[in-house]
């Protein structure tokens, strides 16, 4: 599939309405700001607003604003999920957790961390991302942070913000083609040791995942000392955001909050089995 990664991302974007990072080794971080590769559904980096740059910029900008994002409160908010793992699947697949060990395990053994069932009906391609042990990083709702943004046009208007990244230390990407025939396998992440830290009285366990699928493309990566990013939300502000003059406060103020931001949606038509851009007919300029 030429535009393979395109398509696996607009699949899980059309899911969950999050971005699905294409190489999650790569870092992304809340607080990025970018715009999407057409070509490739990628995330372009162009900065961050807690850079030492970026400050920078802040100095030398005309709206003056004095703002410590050093501040705690200001600080990207961390929390651990409450499930050991999170699975998002597009139309066509159907997952289900099959077991995991809890049982204390015997040093140098090979305990099953995670198993998933996965089915695919086989009529049209579907993707799917396992997550395991996913930590959630996001944006803070803080209205100091909503005169940062809105004191920075000339560098933050019409990009895309990164307002939530989900990170982990082991996760599975699937990308099944169209086969015409439905396919049933299983994804497993092996650990080697305990599972749980509970348990771990001799350091991090090591995993490994293993795949029985026949068909499609497969990512994956696990490494308890790691930490991967495959999943992140991008918000853009509401068209009356940058309206109101800085410094100003006008009834579209509650609208302004980082929370009532618009999802990005992907910048491309819709995509055919090939993650080739499909042609809308317009009517119009058709007469």
């Amino acid at each position: 599939m030429k535009y393979a990664s395109r398509k696996f991302i607009d699949l899980i974007q059309g899911a969950t309405s999050k971005w699905a990072n294409w190489d999650p080794p790569k870092e992304i971080a809340v607080g990025d700001y970018g715009t999407i590769i057409n070509e490739t559904g990628e995330f372009e980096w162009e900065g961050n607003i807690y850079s030492p740059h970026f400050k920078e910029q802040l100095k030398s900008s005309k709206n003056k604003f004095d703002i410590d994002l050093a501040d705690p409160a200001l600080r990207p908010n961390e929390k651990e999920a409450k499930d050991d793992h999170i699975t998002v699947a597009s139309w066509g697949v159907t997952a289900k957790k099959a077991n995991a060990s809890t049982n204390v395990a015997v040093p140098g053994s090979v305990n099953v961390a995670l198993k998933v069932d996965l089915q695919f009906d086989g009529n049209k391609p579907a993707a799917v991302m396992v997550i395991h042990k996913p930590t959630y990083s996001s944006l803070p709702n803080d209205e100091r942070i909503t005169m940062l943004f809105k004191s920075m046009p000339d560098i933050l208007k019409g990009k895309y913000i990164v307002t939530e990244v989900i990170s982990c230390a082991a996760y599975l990407m699937h990308l099944s083609y169209h086969s015409k025939s439905a396919e049933n396998f299983s994804v497993t992440l092996n650990a080697l040791g305990p599972v749980t830290p509970l348990v771990n009285a001799g350091g991090a366990a090591s995993f490994s995942w293993s795949s029985e699928a026949a068909y499609g493309l497969s990512r994956q990566g696990c490494d308890p000392t790691a930490k991967y990013m495959p999943l992140y939300r991008l918000k853009k502000p509401r068209p009356k955001f940058w309206e109101s003059p800085f410094g100003r406060r006008g009834d579209e103020k509650s609208d302004d909050a980082i929370d009532r931001w618009e999802d990005v949606d992907p910048p491309w038509n819709p995509l055919d089995k090939e993650g080739e851009e499909q042609e809308i007919y317009d009517a119009v300029r058709c007469r």
